[in-house]
C-alpha cells in the first residue's frame, strides 16, 4: 500500500512538472502578428514568456559576411500603458559586438527581458516592430487597394483636361505646367518615421533646380505638384529609396508602392534596390510599366566604374573609345533583339534607346575629362601624355541634336553638362592688350616739373622696373616705402596724363564682348564636332544666361540677351532666356510727366521678387517668418 502510494506520489509530481512545462509552452508564440516593421533585417520569429522572464528570439536575414549588431539599450514597451522592459542579456553575440552573418545571410540570435506584466497584449520592439501581439500568429496582408484611395486617384485623374503627348515631336512637347504626381504605399503607418519624400525637378534649359516635397498622409497617399516644362523620366526619394516614374506636363500619374519592397531594399542595401512591385494609375501608366520592367542589366552589359578608372591611365583616348564604341553597338543589338521579344509603347522605346547613347556618349565625355585630372597627379604616364584627337569627339554626331526626346531622361543633365564643358567648348576670347602709352613718361613729368627724388626713392624705383608682386599687401608696403615727395608727384602725373585717358576712352559694351565668346565656339560645334545649328547647342546657350548676366549691369545684360537670342531660333528658347534675363534684372514700364510737361514711358526697373510656390512648406515658411512682419530677415539656406 506505502509502495503504491509513493508511485501515486512519483506520477502526481511527473504529471506537475509537465503540466508546468506546459503551461511554459502555452506562453511561446511563433511568428507573432504585427502592426509595421522599419527592419528588412531583424524579424520577430518566436516570443517565450515565463514568470522569471521573456525571450525574444530573432532571425536576421542580410548580406552575406555583413554584420548585424544588438545594443544595450534595446527594449520592448507595452503598446497600452507605455511601461518599458529594457533588455538584460543576449544569447548568440553581445551587445555592442558586430555579429557576422554566414554565407547564407541568416542567423538566429535571442535577447532576454524582464517578465511582461500579466495584461500586456502588445508590444513595441524598440523602434524597429510595432504593434507585436502576444495573442495573435502572422496573418495574410491585404493585398487591394482601400477603395477610399481608389475613389480620391480617379477624383484626381477627372481634373485632367488634355490628353498625353503624341509623341516627342508634338508642338506640345515644351509646355510649362504643373504636373501631379499621386500615390499610395500600402502596409505605411506614421510611425515608420517619415512623412515626407522629395523629388529634383530641374529646368534642363536654364540650368534650374527646382527641389520638390512629396507630401505622405498617415493613411499612406502621397502626393506633389511638379513645375514642368518638357515631359521627365525621373524618380522620387522616399525614406532613402529611389522611385522612378514618368510624367508630363499637366498630366496626373498614380504610383502604388508596398513597403514590404521598402523593407527589401533595406535588407539588400549592398547595391540599389531596383522597385518591381509597383502598379501605375493614370493615361501614362503603360509607359512607366514598360520602362519599369525592361531590366537594364539583363539586357545589355551593365557599365564598371572600376575598370573604367584603371583605363583611364591604361588606354590611350582612341583605343578606350573603340572598346566603348562596340559595347554601345552590342546594347543596341541586344536592345532590338529585346523588342523582338517584348511590345513596348512607342515613348518607352525612345526613351531606353535615347538611354544608350546618353550613357555610351557621357562615359566618353568624362574619360576625356578625367585624363586631364590624372595627368596632373601622375606626370610621368606616358599613354596620359597622348593627346585627345578632334576625331575622338566624333561620337557626338551619332545622334540627332534636335531630337527634343533627348531631354526626357535624367542623364541629359549629365551628358549636356559634359558637352558645355568638353575641352574643345572651353574657348574664350584673346585679352586684346591696352597700346595706350602717356604724352611724357613719369620721369619725364618730374624733370620738367623740377621734382628731385631722394636716393632712396631712385633705388625702389630701379628695383620694381621688373619686380613681380605676388599680392596687392605687397605692392602696398612697397609704395609706403617711397617719399612724400614722390607720392605727390606720382598723383600729379596721375591726375593729368592717366586718368584723362581712362575716363575719355571707349569701353566696348559686355554685348560685344560676351558675343565673342559663342562666336569661337560656333566654330568648335561646326568645325570640330562637325554638327550643324542645333537645338542642344543652343541649349547650351541659355543655361550659360545666368552666370553670364549676374555680374554686369542691367543695361548690358539686356543689351547681351538682345543680340545673343538673334542666333536662337526655338521659340520656348527664347522665352526662357527673356524670362531668366527679366529675373535678374527685372523691367517693367511706368508713366511719368517729361520736361514738356507730357506723360511719357520710361523703363522702371523693379528689385527681384520670387514668389514662393502653394503648398505645405511654403505655410510653414511663412508661418516662421509672420513673428517679423515689416522687418528685413537674413535667411541662410545651408543645405
Amino acid at each position: 500500500m506505502k509502495k503504491n502510494q509513493k508511485i501515486s506520489k512519483s506520477i502526481y509530481v511527473l504529471l506537475f512538472i509537465l503540466t508546468v512545462q506546459l503551461g511554459f509552452s502555452q506562453k511561446a508564440l511563433k511568428n507573432p502578428a504585427y502592426e509595421v516593421s522599419t527592419s528588412g533585417i531583424y524579424h520577430i520569429s518566436k516570443i517565450e514568456r515565463s514568470k522569471t522572464e521573456t525571450r525574444v528570439h530573432i532571425h536576421s536575414t542580410f548580406i552575406p559576411k555583413w554584420w548585424v549588431d544588438f545594443n544595450k539599450d534595446l527594449f520592448l514597451k507595452d503598446c497600452d500603458s507605455g511601461k518599458k522592459y529594457t533588455v538584460t542579456g543576449i544569447e548568440g553575440g553581445a551587445f555592442g559586438e558586430k555579429l557576422w552573418m554566414p554565407a547564407s545571410g541568416e542567423d538566429d540570435f535571442v535577447l532576454l527581458f524582464p517578465p511582461l506584466d500579466k495584461g500586456v497584449k502588445k508590444i513595441d520592439y524598440g523602434e524597429f516592430i510595432y504593434g507585436v501581439s502576444l495573442t495573435k500568429k502572422q496573418r495574410k496582408k491585404k493585398t487591394s487597394l482601400p477603395k477610399e484611395v481608389t475613389k480620391w486617384m480617379d477624383t484626381e485623374f477627372e481634373k485632367v483636361t488634355n490628353a498625353p503627348i503624341k509623341d516627342y515631336n508634338s508642338p506640345e512637347f515644351f509646355k510649362k505646367e504643373k504636373a501631379k504626381l499621386i500615390g499610395y504605399i500600402k502596409g505605411y503607418d506614421p510611425r515608420l518615421g517619415f512623412e515626407t519624400g522629395i523629388m529634383y525637378i530641374g529646368n534642363e534649359i536654364t540650368n534650374e533646380d527646382y527641389p520638390i516635397v512629396v507630401q505622405i498622409h498617415d493613411d499612406g497617399r502621397f502626393e506633389a505638384e511638379l513645375p514642368l516644362t518638357n515631359p521627365v523620366y525621373t524618380y522620387m526619394s522616399l525614406n532613402k529609396a529611389l522611385v522612378k516614374f514618368y510624367l508630363e506636363p499637366g498630366q496626373t500619374t498614380a504610383v502604388i508602392l508596398d513597403w514590404e519592397e521598402f523593407l527589401l531594399a533595406d535588407r539588400y542595401r549592398n547595391k540599389r534596390h531596383k522597385f518591381k512591385d509597383i502598379q501605375f494609375k493614370g493615361p501614362l501608366a503603360a509607359t512607366n510599366q514598360d520602362l519599369m520592367n525592361f531590366d537594364l542589366s539583363k539586357v545589355v552589359k551593365e557599365f564598371d566604374y572600376k575598370s573604367f578608372q584603371k583605363k583611364i591611365k591604361e588606354l590611350a583616348p582612341e583605343t578606350y573609345k573603340k572598346g566603348e564604341t562596340t559595347s554601345y553597338q552590342n546594347n543596341l543589338a541586344s536592345f532590338s533583339a529585346y523588342l523582338e521579344k517584348n511590345t513596348i509603347t512607342d515613348k518607352a522605346k525612345v526613351l531606353l534607346e535615347n538611354k544608350l547613347y546618353l550613357d555610351y556618349a557621357t562615359h566618353l565625355f568624362d574619360f576625356e575629362s578625367r585624363r586631364k585630372y590624372e595627368a596632373r597627379n601622375d606626370t610621368i604616364n606616358a599613354i596620359l601624355k597622348i593627346p585627345v584627337e578632334d576625331a575622338y569627339y566624333d561620337f557626338i554626331a551619332e545622334v540627332d541634336l534636335n531630337d527634343q526626346s533627348l531631354l526626357v531622361l535624367g542623364g541629359f543633365s549629365t551628358f549636356v553638362n559634359r558637352f558645355e564643358f568638353s575641352k574643345p567648348m572651353l574657348v574664350y576670347p584673346k585679352r586684346k592688350s591696352s597700346s595706350f602709352k602717356p604724352e611724357i613718361l613719369f620721369v619725364d613729368f618730374l624733370k620738367a616739373e623740377k621734382i628731385e627724388l631722394t636716393a632712396r626713392d631712385k633705388e625702389l624705383m630701379k628695383n620694381s622696373k621688373n619686380k613681380i608682386f605676388k599680392s596687392l599687401e605687397e605692392l602696398k608696403e612697397h609704395k609706403s616705402k617711397y617719399s612724400d615727395t614722390y607720392n605727390k608727384g606720382y598723383k600729379a602725373y596721375n591726375e593729368k596724363y592717366i586718368k584723362p585717358f581712362i575716363a575719355t576712352r571707349p569701353k566696348p559694351g559686355m554685348e560685344i564682348t560676351a558675343m565673342e565668346k559663342w562666336r569661337l565656339r560656333d566654330s568648335v560645334v561646326e568645325n570640330t564636332f562637325h554638327l550643324e545649328k542645333n537645338l542642344v547647342y543652343d541649349l547650351v546657350k541659355i543655361r550659360a544666361l545666368d552666370y553670364d548676366i549676374k555680374r554686369s549691369t542691367s543695361e548690358d545684360a539686356h543689351a547681351y540677351w538682345e543680340e545673343l537670342k538673334k542666333d536662337i531660333d526655338h521659340p520656348f528658347l527664347r522665352e526662357e532666356g527673356a524670362r531668366i534675363t527679366h529675373k535678374i534684372f527685372p523691367i517693367s514700364t511706368m508713366q511719368q510727366k517729361g520736361l514738356d510737361g507730357k506723360m511719357v514711358t520710361v523703363p522702371n526697373i523693379k528689385p527681384s521678387v520670387v514668389k514662393l510656390p502653394d503648398g505645405r512648406a511654403t505655410d510653414i515658411f511663412k508661418k516662421i517668418l509672420d513673428p517679423y512682419n515689416g522687418k528685413i530677415v537674413f535667411v541662410d539656406f545651408w543645405a
